[in-house]
C-alpha cells in the first residue's frame, strides 16, 4: 500500500555554536492504519521530527512527502489545505481558543476540516473524554488534563489521515492515559489513518506497531522494550 508519509534522507539544522543537528540522514516510512512510537533521551530532536513530518519546519536536506506531495517543497497554500484535513497534530502545550467553550473548540475543528457539524458527534467526544459537563466551560476553567483532553478530541474529530502526537498522555494519570491510548487505537483502526506517537511512557510505546528509537540524528527500529 501507499505509504502516507514518507522521509528520505532527512537533514535538519539550527544555527548555533556549534550547529546543533537533531536529524541526520533520517529515513521512515509511515503506512496506512499503523501506530508508530519514536522514544529517546529529551532534547535530541523528537519534537523536531514531528515538526518537520507534518510541514511546519522545513529541513535543510532530504524530502517529506504526504502521499505524492513532497512537502518541502509545497507552498504555504497547500500546506494549509494539508493541515486542514490530511496532517494533524497533537502539540505537548495544549493550544486552544480561549475565548471558545469546549463545545465550540471541538465545533471549530469540524468547520476547519470541511466536516458537517453535528451536535451529537461533538457531545460523543465529550463523553469519551471525561469532559461532558465541561461542554460549555473556557479552557481557563479547564485543568491541565482537560485541556489535553480537549486538543486530543479536536484532533480525532478533524478529517485527517495521519495523527502527529506529541507526547500525549503529559498531565494525565494512569486511567487517562490508557484511555488516551485506546482512542488513538481506534483513530488507527478507521479508513486507514495512521498515528505516529512521541512518548518517553515505554509501557504505551511497546504497544505501538512499531517503536523506534531516535539516536544521532536517525531512527533504530524495533527497539526491545
Amino acid at each position: 500500500m501507499e505509504p502516507l508519509l514518507e522521509l528520505s534522507d532527512v537533514v535538519k539544522e539550527f544555527s548555533s555554536r556549534p550547529p546543533v543537528r537533531p536529524l541526520d540522514g533520517l529515513s521512515m516510512v509511515v503506512p496506512p492504519s499503523t501506530m508508530i512510537a519514536v522514544t529517546g533521551v529529551s532534547g535530541k530532536g523528537k519534537s523536531t521530527l514531528l515538526n518537520v513530518m507534518g510541514g511546519l519546519l522545513r529541513p535543510e536536506a532530504g524530502s517529506v512527502r504526504y502521499r505524492k506531495i513532497d512537502l518541502t517543497q509545497a507552498t504555504a497554500a497547500q500546506i494549509d489545505d494539508i493541515h486542514r484535513r490530511g496532517i494533524g497534530f497533537v502539540f505537548q502545550t495544549p493550544y486552544l481558543f480561549q475565548a471558545l467553550t469546549a463545545y465550540e473548540n471541538l465545533e471549530l475543528a469540524l468547520r476547519a476540516s470541511g466536516e458537517k457539524v453535528v451536535r451529537d458527534r461533538i457531545f460523543e467526544m465529550l463523553e469519551k473524554l471525561g469532559l461532558s459537563e465541561r461542554a460549555e466551560h473556557l479552557p481557563s476553567a479547564l485543568s491541565a488534563g482537560q485541556k489535553r483532553r480537549l486538543v486530543l478530541g479536536r484532533a480525532l474529530l478533524s478529517h485527517h489521515d495521519v495523527l502527529l502526537a506529541d507526547e500525549p498522555t503529559n498531565d494525565l494519570d494512569a486511567e487517562w492515559s490508557e484511555r488516551v491510548f485506546e482512542l488513538l487505537r481506534g483513530f488507527c483502526a478507521t479508513e486507514g489513518r495512521s498515528v505516529v506517537l512521541v512518548t518517553h511512557d515505554r509501557s504505551y510505546a511497546a504497544q505501538a506497531d512499531k517503536v523506534y528509537l531516535l539516536e544521532g540524528g536517525k531512527l533504530r527500529e524495533e527497539v526491545t522494550l
